[in-house]
């Protein structure tokens, strides 16, 4: 197992494309971000959330890798068919029409075993989505050609660590599907 220091560090569970997949997000998304004069997310940052942990005393990250090495899950298909806006945040999204079941049932899986740590889940529903740009002024309408279709074999801990032009997203621990 990793030897994580002894820092707090700001976490969170993740999907994490490969670079098929980022690639196709930037090439369908690219002119749409330009024409809502944001600032666009990095591509390396590009992630679906799947668990926020905020600041995490660095003496729980082996507790955290371990009981969450435990979950297992199938390989799942993720289509990514609908871009949106939320004013309150100024942030234009990508997501799926519909959250597949083995998604949902990741997502419970780690809440899961977060709870048993001491940890507590947001209470507002569940809606994957990649950031795309942030600081948006008004809405982002946008309509793709077609689905991006990501194969999901697998999920991370990451580190969020702040940066002069946005977070910086480091990949801790990558936990694989066990079809």
């Amino acid at each position: 197992m990793a030897d994580f220091g002894s820092a707090k560090k700001r976490l969170f569970f993740a999907l994490w494309p490969d670079d098929e997949v980022r690639k196709l997000v930037v090439t369908d998304t690219e002119r749409a971000i330009r024409a809502a004069g944001a600032n666009p997310v990095s591509p390396f940052n590009y992630h679906v959330t799947l668990a926020f942990l905020g600041a995490v005393s660095a003496s729980s990250l082996n507790d955290i890798v371990r009981v969450c090495s435990d979950i297992r899950f199938r390989r799942f298909l993720l289509q990514l068919d609908r871009t949106g806006y939320w004013p309150r945040s100024r942030i234009a999204w990508l997501g799926p029409s519909h959250c597949p079941l083995e998604l949902e049932a990741l997502v419970d899986d780690i809440w899961n075993k977060l709870t048993d740590l001491g940890f507590r889940q947001e209470l507002r529903p569940y809606k994957p989505h990649i950031s795309l740009c942030r600081d948006v002024s008004g809405g982002f309408g946008m309509r793709l050609d077609r689905p991006i279709v990501w194969p999901v074999s697998s999920f991370i801990l990451a580190q969020s660590i702040p940066g002069e032009t946005g977070p910086v997203y480091t990949v801790l621990e990558q936990f694989a599907a066990g079809d």
